[in-house]
């Protein structure tokens, strides 16, 4: 609720960071998949019930649930031995690289943004050549940052800075993964679904899906370095609470 009231009133509408999903996500991390989607269907329940629940939809409803559920299962990759982690984690990334370029450049010239501008009825949607253009640069960004990770990890000899290089790295792709999935591919069905269903709308997907989701992958490259710095900030206490709950869930089974 409190992180509903930040994103409201205190973030510009345009560029507004969705604080409750590094909310939901610390939920899955803390609590594992089942609890922690259990406690994210709660706090969204609760927070419709407070601010009003006139537009409820079940496409909006399931993704906290979905997004406590992925991070809570995803972050064990962390844990995977250091080969075969930063294997996995370079090729998810790279194959994610190869899809961003290909789905950007292929649907740069098919767009005509400004018969979309008219019809949305908004005269400021960001032109798709800057979106191009910023979004292939957060990726050199990413790229970068992933190597350089990845070169402190295989110079560096002690386990602490091991550990806290596999650690962010993990991490970060875990919010790739969730944010592909509940907002790049359903973001968008769910949003003109919102339209269709409460605005007497008549949008197809066909024709609206990809206006949609090329915005949503640019605020989403912009939105995971924040979350990974807000997560990774978190996870000592984190780890104090997935501790304390073993440690009752233990005394429980005895």
């Amino acid at each position: 609720m409190i992180s509903s009231l930040v994103e409201r009133y205190l973030m510009p509408r345009t560029f507004r960071i969705s604080l409750t999903y590094a909310i939901f996500i610390i939920f899955g991390l803390a609590l594992g998949p089942w609890r922690g989607a259990f406690l994210g269907l709660l706090s969204d329940t609760l927070n419709q019930v407070i601010f009003g629940i006139s537009t409820w939809m079940i496409e909006y409803a399931i993704i906290p649930v979905i997004i406590s559920f992925l991070s809570g299962l995803l972050i064990n990759i962390i844990y995977l031995k250091r080969k075969n982690f930063w294997l996995i984690n370079f090729t998810f990334l790279l194959a994610l690289t190869i899809f961003l370029i290909y789905f950007l450049m292929k649907n740069y010239s098919v767009f005509r943004w400004n018969e979309y501008s008219t019809k949305l009825n908004k005269t400021k949607l960001i032109p798709v050549n800057i979106v191009l253009s910023i979004s292939l640069t957060v990726m050199l960004l990413i790229w970068a940052f992933a190597l350089t990770l990845f070169g402190i990890h295989v110079k560096n000899k002690r386990f602490k800075v091991k550990w806290t290089t596999q650690l962010i790295f993990g991490i970060f792709i875990t919010l790739f993964v969730i944010l592909i999935i509940c907002r790049w591919l359903w973001g968008p069905f769910a949003y003109i679904n919102y339209h269709n269903r409460f605005r007497n709308g008549t949008w197809k997907y066909k024709d609206y899906y990809l206006i949609f989701m090329i915005p949503i992958i640019f605020k989403s490259l912009i939105e995971v370095p924040i979350y990974t710095v807000i997560i990774y900030s978190f996870f000592p206490v984190i780890n104090i609470l997935r501790k304390k709950i073993y440690f009752y869930r233990t005394q429980a089974n005895l």
